[in-house]
């Protein structure tokens, strides 16, 4: 059924016909990971702007966009435009006789997005937004991928507009999120190296299982690094507290302060370590890889919450004031907090986001500050 025609050329010869355009963009399952919005002092921390919700579907999978343009255009743009329309074994190469006109086939576009990617290639400047919210960059970022226009110079001062706009205004959220997995394709599309590293450090650090793409153009090589990293680190955090364990429950642990105390000492911390590893939920049983359910910032945040793990050993004081002894009591040496910060860090030490040159053509142009 078509539903509208964009005539962006008057004398067009070729008609792309997008068929099921999307209303459903990168639609995410909050039935995979829990909400994770930020609260700072029990309020929503409004630094994050996020992304206009995605609409429902609301067209039947026969609806069509037909946008009216030229081929000429369209081979100047996109390198894959140039390989549809010239090589025959491509049916687009050749026009349609019932019309005289190519015909290339689109599915699942954005209406606008394409729209708007079409006018860029067609000069028609007075058409083409100043600005795009993160919604909108992300569709566009899809049909950059797709159409290969990483390196086209007729969009390159409108993305740099854009993205220049979508800095200044929406911040990287601190959660893991669908806005931050549009600003981590949004990042590699457009080879923001500061941005995409920070991406999905914050990926790595926030997760709590493996990554959704949202179909989204975000390589298996960058899901797979981010899922690495997430699960060492974890693999380190968690088996470096069994191992505490195992040392404080040793019947022959020694103090390294006071031997004196090491039965004292060992229980103590063999005690208040199952305890804050049994409220972690790493205690029993010990979790494995891939972690599901547990972030790395999650279960290293509530590690130095080992606070209140002190305990008071009597010494005998003289008195030289008085002229006699007495009993006092100090705080003994062995620090609980001390260790797990210890484990922590070591452990966050080694955590980065990703470097995009490890993930892209070095020569795709770069949008950096």
């Amino acid at each position: 059924m078509l539903l509208f025609t964009h005539e962006i050329d008057p004398f067009a010869d070729t008609i792309i016909i997008l068929k099921n355009p999307c209303k459903n963009f990168a639609p995410w399952d909050e039935t995979l990971v829990p909400a994770q919005i930020e609260v700072v002092g029990g309020v929503e921390n409004p630094s994050v702007q996020l992304a206009e919700p995605a609409s429902g579907p609301t067209q039947s999978e026969d609806d069509e966009i037909h946008y009216l343009v030229s081929s000429r255009h369209l081979m100047l743009a996109s390198p894959w435009f140039r390989r549809t329309l010239t090589r025959k074994e491509f049916a687009e190469s050749s026009k349609n006789p019932s019309d005289g006109r190519y015909h290339i086939q689109a599915n699942d576009w954005d209406e606008k997005a394409l729209l708007i990617l079409l006018n860029i290639f067609h000069v028609r400047t007075r058409q083409v937004p100043a600005i795009v919210s993160l919604e909108m960059l992300a569709k566009i970022a899809v049909l950059v991928d797709y159409y290969e226009l990483e390196n086209a110079e007729a969009i390159e001062r409108d993305t740099k507009n854009w993205i220049a706009s979508v800095r200044r205004n929406v911040a990287i959220p601190s959660s893991y999120c669908r806005d931050l997995m549009l600003w981590i394709c949004i990042s590699r599309v457009f080879c923001m190296c500061k941005e995409f590293e920070k991406a999905t450090a914050v990926a790595i650090k926030e997760s709590k299982g493996w990554i959704q793409t949202l179909d989204l153009p975000i390589h298996q090589g960058i899901t797979s690094s981010i899922d690495r990293i997430r699960c060492n680190a974890l693999e380190h955090v968690i088996s470096e507290l069994h191992r505490l364990l195992r040392v404080y429950r040793d019947f022959n642990y020694s103090c390294p302060h006071n031997p004196s105390h090491s039965f004292q000492c060992g229980a103590f911390l063999f005690g208040a370590l199952m305890k804050y590893m049994e409220r972690w939920g790493c205690l029993l049983p010990q979790p494995e890889n891939p972690f599901m359910g547990i972030s790395l910032n999650e279960i290293c945040n509530r590690s130095g919450m080992a606070e209140n793990t002190k305990w008071w050993v009597k010494s005998d004081c003289y008195d030289y004031y008085r002229g006699y002894d007495h009993e006092k009591f100090e705080v003994h040496s062995c620090s609980l907090n001390a260790k797990i910060d210890e484990v922590v860090q070591d452990a966050m030490a080694k955590v980065r986001g990703l470097k995009l040159q490890d993930f892209r053509d070095n020569s795709q142009i770069s949008f950096q500050n």
